[in-house]
């Protein structure tokens, strides 16, 4: 029963041949107490001998199924060539021939009799020469695989060194259980003692199989340390020692993704102590994932494993901390991948340096974007006083110079005609109105760099007062914020309703122009008014420095409007308004964190 239990529970939990092969042993063993059930429940000579005959091949084939299962256990399953399978299961193959065919030969047991022991006639025999070959070969071979898998033990870590001991002192210890009935110094006729053994051993297999905690709780450490360091050498040792010290993390998978081994620093990064035997998706934190990048298939368990190296994002009590993992192949001698290698390496420092050095060369861009518009102005300043400033200084003097070719060396009074003043003056103010411009347009055009939330509808009020509008109406629909400098704001305002009033006269006399402000379908704003509009021929020159259609405006009203515009990083454009007038149509903006 024990057994049969312990059969199941491999076999449904199978996901190597190791667990194939493991599953194999356990249903010898079943058959191992089945042959000497029969074997001693009969009470006829013939019986009893041809049961205990019986139990040889199945014990032959035990031992085969052991070997099998070691050598994928410990990973030297390349050792299975053809030649070499043949001749291990020419072995059990070999026996049961020998077996069945003793009654010819009595190669294997001898002189076999009744003997009578109360109501029960057991079975009497010697052992032949041919028991003490098939001896030698089966402790040879239960010999080499409890080498293997001490030596498994010896170089294993964690709980997979606990379960491989618990295997090996599992099987040594049935081992020395058939050594006192093969030289006849058990308590209990033919094998049976092993079977009882099993009794105990196949209770503890089964709880190995059920509870991976009972493992970790195997003193296995301690028992092995004298071994380790009397046979072992330094070379795992100092592996050991390095992959606990590094500061990245090392984590060892199966094939099918669950963690075989895991350091110290991959432990902690995880962020659990149990994560041996579990599956990668049953250890990992996804609540605390922030960013998987291209890992997100393999960590919840739906993407088959690969090679592959990426970013992993995971949000700690600390902050945010970004690791980069390399998934490596294990390959196995078969060129199938045996197993996987999973680096985690700490980049949260490098990331954040990254980032600062982004932000800094940003930084720089900016400076240097500003520097280079504030030259732009200058240049256009400079442009200004030495060529817009030259006319109307040119009238002036011409003016004057006439005045003072009149006046003579005396000294004389010279009358002035009053044309001529006037002449002078208006030289003389747009002059004044020149250098105001000049002087607004190289202020205004400045990058800027603080922003406050502005509400669209106030500014524009207070711009209304600012200016002369005449029995113009404003039309507000813009109660929404903005994130704009307000005085510049304002300046904008300012310029267009100016414009909108000296320059968008309506086409009805009786009419009077009005001006609507509101916010765009796209998160921008415009300025519209209902006068006669601006020629589609034009449009493209409205913008330039001095294109003006009157004979007293500088031309750098819309200029000014135009480069407020930019350095607030924003585009304006003109179209035509709903209604055939003029609308001033600006994009880009960022809405005010209140109303965002």
């Amino acid at each position: 029963m024990v057994s049969a239990i312990a059969t199941v529970l491999v076999w449904r939990q199978r996901d190597s041949r190791a667990d194939v092969w493991g599953a194999v042993a356990q249903c010898m063993a079943i058959l191992w107490a089945l042959v000497h059930l029969l074997s001693v429940s009969g009470d006829t000579l013939a019986w009893q001998r041809y049961w205990l005959l019986a139990f040889f091949p199945v014990l032959a084939m035990t031992i085969t199924s052991m070997f099998c299962f070691t050598l994928y256990f410990t990973g030297r399953d390349e050792w299975f060539s053809s030649w070499r399978t043949r001749l291990l299961f020419s072995y059990p193959i070999a026996t049961a021939v020998l077996s069945l065919t003793n009654g010819i030969h009595e190669l294997v047991i001898v002189d076999p009799a009744l003997e009578s022991h109360g109501s029960y006639e057991i079975l009497q025999y010697g052992w032949g020469p041919g028991f003490y070959a098939f001896a030698a070969v089966s402790y040879s071979i239960g010999v080499v695989y409890l080498s293997l898998l001490f030596l498994k033990g010896l170089r294993s870590r964690n709980v997979y060194r606990n379960l491989t001991f618990l295997i090996f002192a599992s099987i040594a210890f049935l081992t020395v259980l058939t050594v006192f009935s093969a030289t006849k110094k058990s308590p209990f006729p033919h094998f049976i003692l092993h079977t009882i053994g099993y009794l105990f051993i196949g209770v503890v297999m089964i709880a190995a199989t059920l509870s991976m905690r009972f493992i970790q709780q195997l003193p296995v450490d301690r028992f092995l340390s004298p071994f380790g360091s009397r046979f072992g050498s330094l070379v795992p040792l100092a592996r050991d020692f390095v992959l606990e010290e590094i500061d990245n993390g090392v984590v060892v998978l199966d094939t099918n993704g669950r963690i075989v081994d895991i350091n110290t620093t991959g432990k902690r990064m995880i962020g659990t102590d149990r994560a041996v035997g579990n599956h990668v998706s049953e250890v990992v934190h996804h609540d605390r994932i922030v960013d998987t990048g291209g890992l997100g298939g393999m960590l919840d368990g739906t993407q088959q494993l690969h090679a592959v190296q990426d970013e992993l994002w995971i949000a700690s009590p600390s902050g945010k901390r970004c690791y980069e993992v390399t998934v490596s192949e294990l390959p196995g001698n078969d060129g199938v991948a045996a197993g996987y290698v999973v680096l985690l390496h700490d980049i949260t420092d490098q990331k954040r340096r990254q980032q600062d050095l982004e932000r800094q060369k940003a930084d720089l861009e900016t400076q240097k974007t500003k520097l280079e518009h504030q030259n732009e102005q200058l240049d256009r300043f400079a442009g200004i006083v030495s060529h817009d400033l030259r006319n109307p200084l040119n009238v002036a003097n011409g003016y004057l110079a006439d005045v003072s070719d009149r006046t003579g060396d005396d000294g004389e009074t010279v009358t002035m005609e009053a044309t001529t003043v006037e002449h002078v003056t208006v030289s003389l103010e747009r002059m004044g109105d020149i250098i105001d411009d000049a002087l607004a347009l190289a202020r205004q055009g400045r990058a800027i760099t603080e922003f406050q939330d502005v509400r669209l509808s106030t500014v524009a009020r207070e711009a209304w007062t600012n200016v002369d509008t005449g029995d113009a109406t404003l039309e507000l629909d813009c109660e929404r914020s903005i994130q704009a400098d307000p005085d510049r704001l304002l300046n904008v305002f300012e310029n267009l309703f100016r414009n909108a009033v000296e320059h968008g006269s309506v086409a009805s006399e009786s009419e009077d122009l009005t001006i609507s402000v509101g916010f765009s379908a796209d998160g921008g704003f415009y300025v519209e008014d209902d006068g006669t509009g601006i020629p589609a021929d034009r449009r493209s020159d409205i913008f330039d420095r001095g294109y003006t259609t009157s004979e007293v405006g500088t031309g750098f009203g819309l200029t000014i409007v135009r480069d407020i515009a930019r350095a607030h990083g924003w585009e304006v454009a003109v179209t035509d308004g709903e209604t055939g007038g003029t609308r001033f149509e600006f994009t880009g903006l960022e809405a005010a964190r209140s109303d965002a």
